[in-house]
């Protein structure tokens, strides 16, 4: 049994992508500081590794592959034979292969760092200074100078009606059983179900998308999810029924029936298997935060700017805070702004969810940072909005990829850059760029005066840049006044 310190100066609570990296940089900056990384799934990754992110990037390496053979005559290659075989045991065993090599190289960092105990437990609260350890076969009580809370969340199921109810998916059930399904009825229009939606499908999944309302993906630019509605239309594979209020899910001869209202007609459907994406849930329960002072409500902890909770000593990271972006890159920036805080005792470095981006691995992919043109709208900003079309550069049309846009939103006094957002078949090798541009409040000047290797797509940034400059040139010479005083000047 693994021997267990009376007192750690850092404690942290979960071993995934908001945990991880706090405890490991915390204890590099600290080599005098003991800390204990405790994980109650006893390895590393999280959700992310495991149930989420990575595995479904995986998978959908595959999916590209077979959608892409459609596509090889158009490059000059024509295949005799058209048909393939998936070998789904080949899927798994890649996935596994890699999940393996991530969480391993995880560990062994943990291990090569003297000043971590990783330790196997659920955690929770005696009070505002003590945790209690829950192993297998023991419990310990430790004393801890901080705490940074980082357990995530987990799949939201709704409470329907019928005997069916226990045995709907999750993402997390779906990456551990790794079963192809015959038929698939997803619960949900948000990210998880649409990649999730396009993924299958491509695997000649029957899917079934059961909306509540009229539209998909309402957070995202709404050119792109209108597009992304006209894509899901057109696959042969996807059904999507809008307007539609599950009230009962049963099982019955090794198939789900679902009884659903809509348009005020009760209807039903059959599906092999049944899919929960309806949101997301904080993992906060078996913590006892009300011991610690620790505040909170039905969508997790309630954190500052500077992710610290209502006890001082306590810290909350990721999916588990409160309006915190659910993306693996975030948690992995507020892991770094948590670990700096503490180890200059003081809250100098603040989330700043205006630079966040992320990217939605459909077809075509998605990528944001900053905020959107719907976003400028609401908060009425004065700003300058303006795209650039694919079809028109050069890397897009050797790809076959013209289709698609990069779009700037921009300050109209600074001609900074405040949103950027890009729709195209490799929007998510843009996403970087993106991301410097917007957190390091460049301008249009900054991007115009940097050279873009040719032929890529990342030059669109140029172009995109450039034609907004000019459009904005050209207005301001129009003035009368910028007339005569550019006629002086001339003169003198």
């Amino acid at each position: 049994m693994k021997y267990i310190k009376d007192k750690y100066n850092l404690v942290v609570i979960g071993g995934g992508p908001a945990g991880t990296p706090v405890a490991i940089e915390y204890a590099k900056l600290n080599p005098d500081k003991n800390v204990a990384l405790v994980e109650m799934a006893g390895k590393l990754g999280g959700e992310c590794l495991f149930q989420g992110c990575i595995p479904s990037k995986i998978m959908q390496a595959t999916a590209k592959y077979i959608s892409s053979l459609q596509e090889l005559s158009e490059f000059g290659v024509v295949l005799e034979d058209k048909n393939y075989q998936l070998i789904w045991n080949k899927v798994i065993q890649r996935k596994e292969d890699i999940l393996s090599k991530r969480t391993l190289g995880a560990q062994d960092v943990i291990e090569s760092l003297s000043n971590i105990d990783f330790i196997e437990a659920e955690a929770s609260f005696i009070n505002e200074s003590a945790l209690e350890l829950k192993r297998v076969d023991h419990k310990d009580v430790v004393e801890f100078d901080k705490v940074v809370i980082a357990t995530g969340s987990r799949s939201y199921i709704p409470k329907y009606k019928g005997d069916g109810v226990d045995k709907i998916w999750t993402n997390s059930d779906f990456f551990a059983k790794m079963e192809l399904p015959k038929s698939l009825a997803i619960i949900g229009t948000g990210a998880i179900a649409i990649e999730f939606a396009m993924m299958l499908a491509s695997f000649d999944v029957k899917i079934y998308l059961f909306a509540r309302g009229k539209s998909i993906l309402n957070n995202i630019d709404k050119e792109a999810s209108q597009y992304l509605l006209k894509e899901l239309k057109n696959n042969k594979n996807i059904n999507i029924l809008f307007n539609a209020d599950i009230e009962i899910v049963d099982f019955k001869d090794e198939e789900f029936v679902i009884t659903y209202m809509q348009n005020r007609e009760k209807k039903q459907l059959k599906s092999h298997r049944v899919l929960s994406a309806a949101g997301r849930v904080a993992n906060i329960s078996s913590l006892s935060l009300n011991s610690a002072g620790v505040k909170f409500n039905k969508n997790g902890i309630i954190t500052s700017k500077s992710l610290e909770t209502s006890n001082a000593n306590i810290y909350a990271n990721g999916d588990v805070v409160d309006g915190f972006a659910k993306f693996a890159h975030t948690a992995q920036y507020g892991a770094h702004t948590i670990a700096q805080n503490l180890f200059l005792e003081h809250n100098f470095f603040k989330m700043k969810p205006e630079i966040n981006s992320w990217v939605l691995f459909t077809t075509p992919n998605i990528m944001m940072a900053g905020i959107t043109e719907e976003d400028a709208k609401t908060r009425n900003l004065d700003v300058i909005i303006d795209r650039f079309e694919f079809s028109s550069e050069a890397k897009s049309q050797i790809e076959n990829e013209d289709y698609g846009y990069l779009k700037y939103i921009i300050e109209k006094h600074s001609n900074k850059i405040i949103g950027i957002s890009a729709m195209h078949k490799e929007a998510h090798s843009l996403g970087g760029e993106a991301s410097l541009i917007i957190s390091n409040h460049l301008t249009l000047k900054d991007i115009i005066g940097s050279i873009h290797p040719h032929p890529t797509i990342s030059e669109a940034y140029v172009i995109l840049a450039k034609q907004m400059m000019g459009k904005i040139m050209q207005e301001k010479l129009n003035k009368p006044a910028v007339k005569a005083l550019l006629n002086i000047e001339r003169w003198l």
